[in-house]
């Protein structure tokens, strides 16, 4: 019987020491860890999202408010990092992330031939749509991760 009492407290020994290794280890590797406890680190990630989800609502802001107006047409469809951008005729820019390489082929085609502009937009929970639409009427619309109009 006493054996199995010191095999069982050499067994919660070990435990114990292995936590906090792992609690040190993880605190060597994250610099954060060092400086803000958990929950502040827990506060800190709350905080860091809700700016986020801030930041993209005031950036679809931006992007309805200038579809509503007079939006340029695309003039240039050129290479960016993940997508392409967007060039367009009032010197703006429309960064578009995440779409495919036919969808690609169809802007490059369809922009020699016409002056396509974008006319609005739609946000689902993980992706956009962008419809462009031309003179003659014909739309193409364009499915993207991430939209951003740059000035």
């Amino acid at each position: 019987m006493p054996a199995i009492l010191c095999v069982a407290m050499a067994v919660a020994a070990i435990v114990a020491a292995s936590a906090r290794y792992r609690q040190t280890r993880h605190a060597a590797l994250n610099p954060v860890a060092q400086v803000l406890g958990m929950q502040e680190f827990g506060e800190l990630d709350v905080h860091l999202e809700a700016v986020a989800r801030e930041e993209r609502r005031r950036l679809e802001k931006d992007l309805a408010h200038y579809l509503a107006g007079r939006a340029g047409h695309v003039v240039v469809v050129s290479s960016a990092p993940n997508g392409i951008a967007l060039e367009l005729s009032d010197g703006r820019r429309l960064a578009l992330r995440g779409i495919s390489r036919r969808t690609v082929d169809l802007l490059n085609r369809r922009v020699r031939g016409d002056r396509l502009h974008p006319a609005s937009f739609d946000c689902d929970t993980v992706s956009y749509s962008l419809l462009l639409r031309g003179l003659g009427g014909a739309e193409v619309e364009i499915y993207a991760r991430n939209i951003a109009l740059v000035a």
